[in-house]
């Protein structure tokens, strides 16, 4: 009986012994030691044992100094979590392609955490990700959530994929004919910096009112684009593509000889900004509404959509080029400041105005106006698709600097003047 317990005793002491043995974390840290620059060699790591969960748990650490450290990995391991330090190269080293994909699987919520000049290349990385400084990716995917921390940068090459969400707090830069896509949500409060490269989620695409989005390329998301912040045309063209719709309470806008382009499967109604720049413009593949409190400033560029709605709480002016139909809602205002052509029909409801000033706007199809105001302020209207006036106040009043009577263009209204409005007499338009 006294043996069997003694028994029982040793048997629960090895077991606890052996418990103990199997949750104790191990710290190691890579020193080079071995002949290559390989994971799985045993003499790279101080302790000489490598990091593999196997009955321990491991701790890992990365310290390259003042130097440069490569790293191969050469088939799939599993520790608690990797810091790195310096500037530090995690590639993918040597192995049986008959075998799975390179993995890193790091099952400690701290993850992967860089705080130096880290590069990653041709790596599967399970497990969370968070950026102190510089991270580079050349065809990683990450199974889990990237964070890329306020004063830190992200370098983008080739294909990148983010399968967990993907929290921009930092700057991302996505080179030419690369891609960083999230298979759930991007949520954007620092910059992105696209030059010819795409940046998409399959979900969410949350620029927020801190967040600038700037360059030329592609922005998608399948179902919901929103911008709080400022999203930028530079360089070129920037398209920004959604299977749903698209929000806008910032700021859209195109520099001087870019394009932006908003594909959008439904209607957009802009509650922010929209700047219209020379040399570019910005369109829609669908009808924009400008909704209460949003703003259109057109700075010389072309402003385009099927339909564009003027609403009563809204503010449209400027000069340059509008392309699609142009319907202004009751008590809605467009004021025109300068030479514009609208390439399309206009509607001016009850109650809604269009204000021209000092200079011509050339409407291409038909004008209508029911019970609405034309005011020109020394400017011009052109409807060359023909007008109907069912109720319209027309006023005219000298502008600033112009006065539609000054038919000799100098400055002054006179005798002279009507005697060049006497040689046009008895004139009708080639629409009436």
């Amino acid at each position: 009986m006294l043996r069997k317990i003694l028994v029982l005793a040793a048997t629960a002491a090895m077991f606890l012994f052996c418990y103990r043995v199997e949750a104790d974390q191990i710290a190691v840290s890579w020193d080079g030691g071995g002949n290559y620059n390989d994971w799985d060699n045993a003499n790279n790591w101080d302790p000489n044992i490598v990091p593999n969960n196997d009955g321990n748990t491991f701790a890992v650490t990365i310290n390259a100094g003042t130097g440069e450290v490569h790293v191969g990995l050469r088939q799939r391991s599993t520790i608690d979590q990797l810091d790195c330090y310096g500037e530090v190269d995690l590639v993918m080293g040597p192995h049986d392609w008959q075998n799975e994909p390179v993995k890193l699987i790091l099952v400690n919520p701290n993850g992967l955490t860089n705080y130096g000049d880290l590069e990653m290349d041709e790596l599967e990385i399970i497990g969370i990700v968070t950026n102190w400084a510089m991270l580079e990716l050349w065809e990683v995917e990450i199974e889990g959530d990237l964070y890329n921390l306020a004063g830190a940068v992200i370098v983008a090459e080739s294909e990148n994929d983010v399968e967990g969400d993907f929290q921009n707090d930092g700057t991302l830069t996505i080179i030419h004919a690369s891609d960083l896509l999230c298979d759930s949500n991007l949520y954007n409060n620092g910059q992105i910096n696209l030059y010819g490269g795409e940046c998409g989620a399959e979900n969410i695409l949350d620029n927020n009112s801190t967040g600038i989005i700037r360059g030329f390329g592609v922005l998608y998301a399948d179902q919901l684009p929103q911008n709080k912040g400022k999203i930028y045309a530079y360089g070129g063209s920037l398209a920004i593509s959604s299977e749903g719709p698209f929000l806008n309470s910032g700021i859209l806008a195109n520099y001087a000889l870019s394009s932006l382009h908003i594909k959008s499967v439904a209607d957009v109604n802009n509650n922010g900004t929209i700047e219209v720049n020379a040399g570019g413009g910005v369109a829609f593949d669908c009808n924009m509404v400008n909704d209460t409190n949003g703003i259109i400033n057109l700075y010389g560029g072309n402003l385009v959509a099927a339909t564009i709605t003027q609403t009563a709480d809204a503010n449209f002016a400027g000069f340059g080029g509008i392309t699609g139909n142009v319907v202004i809602d009751p008590n809605g205002l467009i004021q025109l400041t300068g030479p514009t052509n609208i390439v399309g029909d206009v509607n001016i409801t009850s109650g809604a105005t269009l204000e021209i000033s000092d200079g011509t706007t050339l409407i291409t199809g038909h004008c209508t106006c029911n019970n609405g105001t034309i005011h020109m302020k020394g400017g011009r209207i052109i409807p060359q698709g023909g007008f109907t006036n069912n109720g319209c106040n027309i006023i005219w009043e000298p502008g600033t600097y112009t006065n539609v009577a000054d038919f000799n263009l100098d400055g002054l209204v006179n005798f002279k003047d009507f005697a060049d409005f006497a040689d046009t007499w008895l004139w009708q338009a080639a629409w009436y």
